[in-house]
């Protein structure tokens, strides 16, 4: 394919330099023309006159064509640079000469080109980086505002999600550093697995904590809640089995379990900080809340406030706890535990 390009480009070449070399012949015959006019019977000064416009032409116009190819090349290979579109070790073209202008071109051009790659491969490592930490869904937005260096949020529905570890404190006790760390990564890497596969995405750890969140759509969530409740219980099954493999392989046998807080409101999406360092994030009372349920569930619990247990009453079975003092709000809350997903008929 190269070649077949490169072989079709000479007579395309060639075939735009056929108007210029008729006119560079007709200003010369011209000139002689005109020359006869004045000599009519000398025509050996017309062919001279006629010879000389032919080369004084010919001189004019390849300076001014090869003043022209200079000037462009060194402003485009001076903006490059000025641009950081080029590799800083790139050798600077200082002159040029009409026989290899073209090769100083290509050189330029595939520098330029290599920068680019390059640059492209730095911002693909630094999004997928990204994604690590505030996940697939919010990236592209943490990214717009970062760059605009926008602080603050925006107010969404969302359902809020908070898990965490019992027994965690008295296991870092027993266990070495590398064990922790070991049973946090595998946990982690398996509460994720069942958090995206139904569509929330991980805003935090903290710890070993989990703060995961959810779409609330308007009007009819139903299926919303019953995807969000189907997560927590997952990951109430598979922290079991992982359990069950953390008693053996460890130093020291170990017993810990897991709590799961849910709560559906509103709360403040958005960056959060300082200029110099912001965190995507989410505010507001249902996190708040979220965390508080999280807190007094107990292992294999999953504590739900009022209205996502009146938004998810069709498909799960729910127990109404005894009204409790949550820290940090005034008066009497009641949570309610899932107990279990009701088996229902689709039509």
């Amino acid at each position: 394919m190269a070649n077949n390009s490169s072989s079709e480009s000479k007579p395309h070449k060639f075939l735009r330099v056929i108007p210029l070399l008729i006119l560079w012949v007709a200003l010369s015959f011209g000139a002689g023309y005109i020359a006869s006019l004045y000599f009519p019977e000398d025509i050996l000064i017309v062919q001279y006159i006629g010879a000389a416009a032919f080369a004084l032409i010919g001189i004019w116009w390849f300076i001014l064509a090869w003043r022209l190819r200079h000037l462009w090349l060194i402003d485009l290979q001076e903006y490059l640079i000025e641009n950081k579109m080029v590799s800083y070790d790139f050798l600077r073209i200082k002159a040029i000469a009409p026989w290899n202008l073209s090769s100083h071109k290509g050189r330029l051009l595939r520098a330029s080109a290599s920068e680019y790659r390059a640059l492209m491969e730095r911002v693909k490592d630094s999004h997928q980086t990204l994604e690590k930490y505030v996940g697939t869904k919010v990236s592209a937005n943490a990214v717009k505002k970062a760059m605009n260096n926008e602080l603050g949020g925006e107010l969404r529905r969302v359902y809020v999600l908070f898990s965490d570890v019992r027994g965690f404190t008295r296991m870092t006790e027993q266990l070495k550093p590398e064990e922790t760390v070991d049973i946090l990564n595998k946990m982690f890497t398996a509460m994720e697995e069942v958090i995206t596969q139904n569509g929330g995405d991980i805003n935090k750890y903290i710890g070993d904590a989990i703060l995961a969140y959810f779409r609330r759509p308007y009007g009819n969530e139903a299926d919303a809640a019953k995807a969000v409740l189907h997560t927590a219980l997952r990951m109430q099954d598979k922290f079991e089995l992982l359990n069950q493999t953390f008693k053996v392989a460890y130093s020291y046998p170990i017993d810990i379990g897991l709590g799961v807080g849910i709560t559906a409101g509103e709360a403040i999406v958005g960056n959060l900080g300082s200029a110099n360092r912001m965190e995507f994030t989410l505010i507001g009372d249902t996190v708040n809340l979220s965390s508080r349920l999280c807190g007094i569930a107990k292992h294999g619990q999953v504590l739900v406030n009022e209205e996502m247990a009146h938004v998810a009453d069709r498909d799960f079975e729910l127990t109404a706890l005894p009204p409790v003092q949550i820290k940090g709000k005034s008066g009497m809350h009641t949570p309610y535990a899932v107990v279990r997903q009701r088996l229902t008929m689709s039509r």
